[in-house]
């Protein structure tokens, strides 16, 4: 049987990287794989129970944030101990070296790195250890082209699609009217943002958008999903906004919620390769996204790219004609036969999956105990 070992140094908490690593092992066959999940720093109850259901094991480590070089330690004994010899890990910058170097120490054969990003907060940090981090990691993955270029810059590195589960995004009238009802909204426009609230994020803009989109829809409602530690301020700075906006906080029914949406904004700082962007165009929701976000996210036609620098007067005009002029029913229906010729379909990722590793073991010589460690970098 083989050992599996993930990893989120964020946490197990309702964020992309978590919910890709959910995804797929829902996807995927476990019957003969051993997976031990390790949380640090936090771990929703209700992630936590849905991972046990799928047979995995929870491994609590030291938080990686706070007390760092224990956390080290405690990932060497552990790879020591259980005799991993593949450390996979996920993130977004040269700190991975630390993940890296535990493996190396530890014994692992393979140490491979694993880029979600486009750009880090942790510049000091990354410009000190990516001569380690190069040196450590014997393989690269990246969610997309952008993404890997950011981390491993002119050296070799496979992509692999962050893959969704297309049948739970589809569009349903009837959870949309059920949950419109019970929100009080009838015909009123609705307009939502999903994702953490960090500066990442850019929120301040995106209020000032949702105050225009006002002016030209006065009955207009706005959902806010997510949680971090910018939500208090974001939420003081939205008052004025009143009974328009609902902050929904962490929440399992994101899918439920994008039923009841019309529209959606994701006017980030930065991005590498966005689930959420995904998930609305199988729901056949227009959206405009910022365009510092890679291309690659984008497979749809009711997607548009803005700048920054453009007024967030421009962003409320263009998201409320695109959405008079959208079909939802059927954009949803094109999404789903146009997502399998992309590469987002997670059963069609999962195999590509399978793929890498059944070849990494054939390459390695490796024995059946194989750790895949999943590590999220903020």
């Amino acid at each position: 049987m083989k050992k599996i070992v993930i990893t989120s140094t964020v946490g197990l908490i309702y964020d992309g990287i978590t919910n890709v690593i959910v995804s797929y092992l829902e996807a995927m066959d476990l019957q003969d794989l051993d997976i031990y999940i390790v949380a640090t720093i936090k771990a929703e109850p209700t992630i936590i129970e849905k991972l046990e259901k799928l047979g995995c094991h929870i491994v609590h480590l030291p938080s990686r944030r706070e007390d760092t070089l224990k956390y080290f330690l405690r990932l060497i004994s552990f790879i020591k101990k259980n005799k991993i010899e593949v450390i996979h890990a996920h993130g977004n910058s040269a700190t991975l070296a630390i993940e890296m170097v535990a493996g190396w120490i530890g014994g692992c054969k393979k140490r491979i790195a694993h880029s979600h990003n486009t750009r880090c907060n942790q510049v000091k940090a990354d410009k000190l250890l990516r001569p380690v981090f190069n040196c450590c990691y014997t393989d690269a993955l990246a969610c997309g082209v952008n993404a890997g270029k950011w981390l491993f810059k002119n050296r070799k590195f496979t992509v692999l699609q962050n893959g969704r589960n297309v049948e739970k995004y589809v569009y349903n009238e009837q959870i949309r009217n059920k949950l419109r009802t019970q929100y009080n909204i009838h015909k009123e426009l609705v307009i939502g943002h999903v994702g953490g609230f960090f500066e990442q994020k850019n929120h301040k803009f995106l209020l000032m958008i949702l105050h225009e989109i006002l002016k030209i829809e006065p009955q207009a409602h706005f959902f806010l999903i997510g949680d971090g530690p910018l939500k208090k301020k974001i939420e003081y700075q939205a008052r004025d906004l009143n009974e328009h906006i609902t902050f929904t906080g962490t929440t399992d029914r994101v899918t439920d919620y994008l039923q009841m949406m019309d529209g959606m904004l994701l006017p980030s700082l930065f991005e590498g390769l966005p689930l959420v962007a995904i998930e609305w165009q199988i729901n056949g929701l227009p959206c405009i996204l910022s365009d510092t976000i890679t291309k690659d996210c984008v497979f749809m036609d009711n997607v548009r790219f803005k700048s920054l620098n453009d007024s967030a007067k421009e962003w409320a005009q263009n998201i409320i004609q695109m959405i008079r002029d959208n079909d939802r029913i059927n954009s949803s229906i094109n999404a789903q036969k146009k997502i399998v010729q992309v590469g987002f379909d997670i059963k069609q990722e999962r195999s590509n999956c399978v793929a890498y590793i059944l070849k990494m073991n054939k390459m390695w010589g490796l024995k059946n105990e194989i750790s895949w460690t999943y590590m999220v970098e903020k």
